[in-house]
């Protein structure tokens, strides 16, 4: 009994062993799996970042709001743009740019006067709706950098005592109490001699130069409107885009099912059986690609309309477009099939390699964690990945509202990507395993 049992197990795991490609896949697709969110949401020291995308405007064109922008940009977590105020609500509209930041006419003047805070001038920042993380981050920034250049202006530092005599001349001139002008005065004296480097004393900079300044006691010199912006009517939804990166994961899934279920087939002898027949290998295969493609639009189609049923999301966008991408994903999906059936050798090895394609294509299609947490250079690599441009697709015709044009780019990279695959498998078809 013990005897037989022990070469029961021993043959199982000389058959497993004997599989090395099954064996490979198993131990590597855990550790690449492992790696990639690893290298996403871990400490890896100084590993580039990707900064955040922001339009500037910059509707004052005062020296403070161009210093302003000039300090945004130098910072090493933004990466920012000038723009008009169309180009720059157009590209947060289209998620192009994740925020955006509008300063207005007038700011320079108002924001200067430090000592009178009934008149604020309003900044707008305008923000990607399913990114309000970014828009937290630059508003910090924002308030920071606006800070340390109005308080700077405004007592003078650098600009010896000409500042202090501009600052003291317009608080003389305006409508406070005599006393509270005076008080004013003498405070602006004291910060310009705090800020004066004596002799012998080196200048603060940085960090120090802003925990030494008056900001921590005075309030913003503006106040700020922020807004969420997206083309849809309803905004932001995050069921719409949770549904289109689980629906294009799963279509894929199917995509592998189906492929290997030719493999299946071919072990069978049915495709010998079909040869016998008046059919070529272009007619065979293009039965296949029209068939996955009826089943994964079908399937991709039925999730989304329920999660619209269910959670409320909408095709705020054009609705041939929406269709497009749809259809196109179920393109690709034929094509990706097909290529697992003419490029595979045994169903069990080739399940297991389209599974960890399929999962790394998932992963950098953004359908498990959107493509904005990505360092810099994967955002880059991750526009050769169709499974981008199909998540990204489902979210522009959805939640984003966007119009046909942006569902044909989409839509051209999916179904380019199918005539890619089908010309492979119809290149490598073979009759018999």
């Amino acid at each position: 009994m013990t005897h037989a049992l022990i070469a029961l197990v021993r043959t199982q795991l000389q058959l497993y062993l004997k599989n090395r490609k099954a064996l490979i896949t198993h131990l590597l697709m855990p550790i690449l799996i492992a790696a990639f969110f690893g290298s996403l949401f871990g400490d890896s020291g100084a590993k580039e970042t990707a900064r955040l995308k922001v339009a500037w405007v910059d509707e004052d064109g005062s020296a403070l709001s161009q210093r302003i922008g000039l300090q945004l940009q130098q910072d090493g977590k933004l990466a920012v743009l000038a723009m008009t105020r169309a180009e720059a609500e157009a590209a947060v509209r289209k998620g192009e740019r994740r925020a955006a930041v509008l300063m207005p006419a007038g700011f320079g003047t108002r924001a200067s006067r430090w000592w009178d805070r009934h008149e604020l001038p309003e900044v707008q920042l305008w923000y990607d709706p399913s990114e309000s993380m970014s828009a937290q981050i630059l508003e910090g920034l924002l308030a920071q950098h606006a800070m340390r250049e109005t308080l700077s202006q405004g007592f003078g530092h650098g600009q010896a005592g000409a500042g202090l005599a501009t600052v003291e001349s317009e608080i003389e001139g305006s409508d406070l109490p005599a006393a509270r002008r005076e008080q004013l005065k003498a405070l602006a004296r004291t910060v310009n001699d705090l800020q004066t480097p004596q002799p012998g004393e080196a200048p603060a900079s940085g960090a120090a130069a802003a925990a030494g300044s008056p900001g921590e006691v005075l309030s913003l010199p503006y106040a700020l409107k922020t807004q969420a912006l997206s083309a849809g009517q309803a905004g932001y939804n995050s069921y719409a885009h949770s549904f289109s990166g689980m629906g294009v994961q799963f279509v894929l899934m199917l995509g592998v099912e189906l492929g290997v279920g030719l493999l299946m087939a071919r072990r069978s002898g049915m495709w010998q059986r079909l040869r016998a027949a008046p059919l070529s290998k272009g007619l065979l295969l293009g039965s296949h690609f029209l068939s996955i493609w009826i089943i994964a639009s079908a399937v991709l189609l039925v999730v989304l309309a329920a999660g619209m049923a269910v959670f409320g999301f909408r095709v705020q966008g054009s609705l041939p477009g929406f269709v497009l991408v749809v259809l196109g994903m179920g393109a690709f999906t034929a094509g990706f099939g097909l290529a697992l059936a003419a490029l595979g050798g045994s169903p069990e090895t080739t399940r297991g390699l389209a599974i960890m394609a399929s999962l790394m294509l998932v992963m950098l299609g953004g359908a498990w964690v959107p493509s904005f947490v990505f360092p810099a250079w994967l955002q880059d690599l991750t526009l050769w990945v169709p499974l981008r441009w199909a998540v990204d697709g489902l979210d522009a015709m959805t939640w984003r509202g966007q119009g046909l044009a942006t569902a044909l780019l989409a839509a051209a990279v999916l179904f380019g990507s199918a005539l890619l695959l089908t010309g492979l498998a119809i290149w490598r078809f073979r009759w018999r395993e």
